[in-house]
């Protein structure tokens, strides 16, 4: 008892820490989004260059590049100590976010947002394989959802910092405010995390590697095949793309929207765009709770709460996109904006718990690496496209656009439903003959 309490002390530990990292890591997302304004009258851009350049061109640059980064990343992951990688990987986004608070001009800007990038799509596959071989496959949407909160909640952290201290300090200090705990965080991971056994949480291996066997699964390019044999996995991939475009408007100019063509405050538009993001908070870990219950009771409802959660989350987006300019009734708006932050945001944690449970241990750090290239083309692009409808229909239109992304994204979420518990299934078999082969090389 003893053993096992202290076993799940360190996962408890782990996790934290994890989370912690995440949290300002994400932080970092959202920063220019409350000032997009500001930085482009102190870097000499009209409001055309505004949305364009700083909407459309550094997101582009921030996600795309960032995603491709790691997919070396996300291979090294199943080959190298995710402890060290992790470390190294976390240094990589905060030292540029950081400096981003020295930027001169518009290039310096590009180019540290670039890297900041690079840092932070990196973590996100050394994360999710870290928690496939800290959790079993049941408990791994709760797991899965801690870290999401911790970056969700990192957005809306970054949002808070950047509305209140941007508008009176400058636009500048948020980005080194969220960078500098880092240092120590990663520096306290490095010393105190051990490094998880691979496969050591799957049923059919967990008593061999307890017993000192080795895993004996490696990742190869061969096995990027198999990857997209998976149809979960496709599924997820295209989902990520349409989905990510309402993020965008999300993400990037609903502050910027509110404050400009609602008439409201930098600090009142902050606050709704808050309230969606600390109820994407409770979407996230409730819907993290949610799907291990549901995935208990038949694994494709699991599946099913993604695809109808992000359908219907359309109908609140779109309210609040046409909530009437100033003078405006808040209150109904806040609702409005917790109801759509709360719908659409139970599906990320769910889809990440579903890829864990489809792929072999060895595959895991790749396949998440891949995912965040998808996202990232998404989150890249998305922005691009909102831009290019900007300039065709105005930003009204552009944005109303923009939500029937996510109507695409439920359809493909839908399709899940008849292609998750077979591909569950045909994991389990693999592992199991890896278990006959662990035996048989004794």
């Amino acid at each position: 008892m003893a053993k096992t309490s202290a076993v799940a002390g360190r996962e408890v530990w782990g996790i934290v820490l994890l989370a912690l990292i995440n949290l300002l890591l994400f932080a970092d997302q959202n920063l220019m989004a409350p000032n997009l304004t500001q930085i482009a009258r102190d870097l000499g851009l009209s409001d055309l260059e505004r949305d364009v350049k700083l909407g459309g061109d550094i997101s582009l640059v921030f996600f795309v590049l960032g995603g491709a980064v790691t997919l070396v990343i996300g291979y090294l992951t199943d080959r190298l100590s995710r402890k060290k990688l992790f470390t190294l990987v976390v240094l990589i986004g905060a030292l540029p976010c950081f400096l981003t608070g020295f930027a001169r001009n518009y290039a310096q800007l590009f180019w540290l947002r670039a890297l900041t990038g690079i840092g932070i799509g990196g973590v996100i596959p050394l994360t999710y394989s870290l928690i496939g071989d800290y959790f079993k496959p049941g408990s791994r949407p709760v797991a899965v959802a801690s870290v999401s909160v911790a970056q969700g909640l990192g957005i809306v952290v970054g949002q808070m910092i950047a509305g209140f201290v941007g508008p009176e300090l400058g636009w500048r200090l948020p980005f080194m405010l969220v960078a500098a705990p880092n240092f120590a965080f990663v520096a306290v991971f490095f010393l105190t995390v051990r490094e998880p056994r691979r496969g050591a949480t799957e049923d059919s291996l967990k008593e061999l590697i307890e017993s000192g066997r080795a895993y004996t699964g490696k990742i190869d390019f061969s096995l990027y095949r198999e990857i997209f044999g998976i149809k979960t996995n496709v599924l997820a991939f295209l989902q990520g793309i349409p989905g990510c475009v309402p993020w965008g408007v999300f993400m990037i100019f609903l502050n910027d929207y509110f404050a400009q063509d609602k008439g409201m405050s930098v600090e009142m538009a902050t606050l709704v765009v808050m309230a969606a993001g600390a109820a994407t908070l409770v979407g996230n870990l409730g819907g993290g709770f949610i799907g291990n219950y549901l995935y208990k009771k038949r694994p494709r409802r699991l599946a099913l709460l993604c695809a109808l959660t992000t359908s219907l989350g359309v109908i609140p987006t779109a309210l609040m996109l046409n909530y009437p300019a100033q003078p405006v009734a808040l209150l109904p708006l806040f609702l409005i904006a917790m109801l759509s932050g709360l719908l659409i945001s139970v599906t990320g944690p769910n889809i990440y718990a579903m890829v864990l449970n489809v792929n072999l241990p060895e595959t895991r750090g790749s396949i998440f690496s891949i995912f965040n290239l998808v996202d990232a083309l998404g989150k890249g692009f998305g922005p691009v496209i909102i831009s290019a409808l900007i300039l065709s229909f105005g930003r009204v239109r552009a944005f109303n656009i923009a939500n029937l992304f996510w109507l695409l994204c439920g359809l493909l979420l839908l399709l899940t439903v008849f292609t998750f518990e077979k591909d569950e299934a045909r994991l389990k078999e693999k592992l199991e003959a890896r278990a006959r082969e662990m035996r048989g090389s004794a």
